[in-house]
């Protein structure tokens, strides 16, 4: 995260400008949860989180542990909970957000008891993140331009799966597919372009197949759905539900959790757990006291 110790300043700083009580630490990422569950013993109003969408989502699964009170500050690559949240980007503006907000419970998804708090993944972007990670480690890049690299070598060899989906009680589909993205919510406004969240609170999961095994296919229908809808992509197969589990003849597959990768053994069985999460949203006047965490 660049220099910790000048962020953690900042952050300081921040909160009191805005007259609230924040206590500040660094707190190595494996060390989070424990860090959290000590600094809620101390009575804090609520927990905030510096750092990215992975960050988060490990928080996330401490939080509903207790129902702790949750808040976000955007500090990671892309921080796609904090915008669905409403919150500015920069941190002057979050820090006054997160003075204003009061409690409100979002959903979560869940997947073999592993708490997600966006998306999670299976075929070509958990495979992505995997070639972006051991080329930043071979070479010493940023996300960004390792990513590029990744991208291009993943397509080359585009990891296909033959998977069966169930989706609540409706029966089972076969699909071959490069990707499976399931979402905490529905990413598509019933229809609209692919990518936005509707709602963190609609209580479903969406989850969106491109059924192909073509490389040409997967980015065709990918650029149609994000600009003009699933309608517009001829090979994107939509489901809704509040479970859905996935199956396969491999014993474990690998799927991307809010972004970081790992292997779960199948079959996969996701839910929606309803207003699970207790976080800082929508404003209000009501000061806090709050316990901040930037992770390294």
């Amino acid at each position: 995260m660049g220099d910790t110790d000048q962020q953690v300043r900042d952050i300081a700083d921040e909160f009191r400008r805005v007259d609230v009580e924040a206590h500040v630490v660094r707190v190595e990422p494996q060390c989070l949860p424990d860090a959290m569950r000590e600094a809620w013993k101390h009575g804090t109003d609520a927990l905030v989180i510096a750092g990215g969408d992975g960050t988060v989502s490990c928080a996330a699964a401490v939080a509903i542990e207790s129902t702790f009170v949750l808040g976000v500050l955007p500090m990671g690559t892309f921080n796609h909970f904090a915008k669905d949240l409403g919150m500015p980007d920069d941190l002057s503006g979050a820090v006054r957000f997160l003075a204003q907000a009061h409690v409100t419970e979002v959903d979560v998804g869940e997947v073999n008891g592993r708490v997600f708090v966006n998306n999670a993944s299976i075929g070509v972007y958990p495979k992505m993140v995997g070639e972006r990670e051991e080329i930043r480690r071979r070479r010493g890049w940023g996300k960004v331009r390792a990513a590029a690299v990744a991208i291009v070598d993943t397509m080359r060899r585009l990891p296909v799966h033959r998977l069966r989906l169930t989706v609540d009680d409706s029966p089972a589909i076969d699909i071959t597919t490069p990707l499976l993205f399931i979402g905490n919510g529905l990413f598509d406004e019933l229809g609209e372009r692919v990518g936005q969240r509707t709602s963190l609170s609609d209580h479903r999961l969406g989850a969106y197949a491109i059924a192909t095994s073509s490389r040409w296919q997967l980015i065709t229908n990918a650029v149609r759905a994000r600009v003009g809808g699933i309608d517009a992509a001829t090979q994107m197969q939509r489901r809704a539900g509040e479970t859905l589990v996935v199956d396969s003849d491999d014993p474990q597959l690998e799927i991307a959790l809010d972004g970081e990768p790992t292997d779960l053994r199948v079959p996969l069985r996701f839910r929606s757990r309803p207003g699970a999460l207790h976080v800082l949203a929508a404003p209000t006047q009501r000061p806090a006291t709050i316990q901040t965490t930037p992770v390294a």
